[in-house]
């Protein structure tokens, strides 16, 4: 009972009460810091994921204005212009931001940095040399520092919006650049065109259609169809349930061509480079405006594209 009495009436000094009240406060305000700490840690990263979702909605228009007519409006790439950036193969893939599979790009080139460096990097600077026969276009540069139209933040923007398709890549349906090296293997050289056919890739350039549609080797346009295999790509359109529930009338390939530039309005392509296809922008007179007899060559130049 004696240590009960002791501890009951125990009276401590003045030294002793402020050693305790000192630590009390300490304690009482590092609990504080440490809450405090938290909520602002939550804070901090919810003005950063705002802050980014900013920057990748920034990035997505600098990408329509810029990289959309080369790589497409999906970023699935488009033949002869621009390989995918939304692949797989390209991105790799994320989740919850974190790599679980690398790009396969960045492996074969050998990149010694990241893939939003690697993305950064062409966007400022360019491919000044044409490392693939696949493509007609080498990149330019697009950085302000080295005479292009984009800003440093700009950039680091469109590369935001790029590495965001990471979370879902595209696994199909995509333009892929080839293994380096592989692009420069002789092709089969391609059947030379008739008299009739080079007659109409005439016309093709002298009416202007250059301007809207891309041929491989030819032309570069970015508001149309891409026209590089219409005859191969015609025959599966003919058959396909949008156009049988159009107004269009086409049983063959020479037909849908024809129909094509003599009555632009009866069916609207689904895709173009920067999306879907606009329509009323091909002239629609074409028919009164183009002898019938050049309309006859460009129709089989055409067919032979595939």
């Amino acid at each position: 009972m004696s240590i009960i009495k002791k501890i009951v009436t125990f009276k401590p000094g003045f030294n002793l009460r402020v050693i305790v009240g000192l630590i009390s406060v300490v304690g009482f305000l590092s609990a504080c810091a440490i809450v405090g700490l938290g909520d602002l840690s939550k804070a901090l990263g919810a003005q950063d994921a705002k802050y980014t979702a900013r920057s990748i909605e920034a990035g997505a228009k600098v990408y329509f204005e810029q990289c959309a007519r080369c790589h497409g409006a999906d970023g699935k790439g488009i033949d002869s212009q621009g390989p995918a950036l939304n692949s797989i193969a390209f991105l790799g893939k994320t989740d919850a931001g974190r790599e679980v599979q690398k790009s396969q790009r960045i492996l074969d080139i050998g990149w010694v940095g990241n893939l939003d460096s690697y993305i950064r990097a062409v966007t400022t600077s360019g491919i000044p040399l044409k490392s693939s026969n696949q493509w007609e276009v080498i990149h330019p540069a697009f950085g302000q520092a080295v005479g292009g139209n984009l800003r440093d933040d700009q950039i680091t923007d469109v590369s935001r919006f790029i590495l965001n398709w990471a979370q879902n890549p595209a696994t199909s349906g995509t333009i892929d650049s080839p293994k380096p090296g592989a692009a420069f293997v002789p092709k089969p050289t391609s059947a030379p065109l008739t008299p009739e056919q080079e007659a109409g890739k005439a016309v093709f350039l002298k009416n202007g259609c250059n301007a809207c549609h891309a041929i491989k080797g030819v032309a570069q346009g970015n508001i149309g169809p891409n026209l590089s295999a219409i005859g191969t790509d015609a025959a599966a359109i003919i058959t396909a349930a949008d156009y049988k529930a159009s107004q269009g009338k086409a049983t063959t390939v020479e037909e849908f061509i024809n129909e094509s530039i003599t009555a632009p309005g009866v069916y609207i392509a689904a895709k173009c480079p920067t999306g879907a296809c606009p329509a009323n922008v091909m002239p629609p007179n074409f028919k009164t405006t183009i002898p019938d007899a050049d309309i006859k060559s460009l129709v089989a130049y055409l067919v032979s594209l595939k």
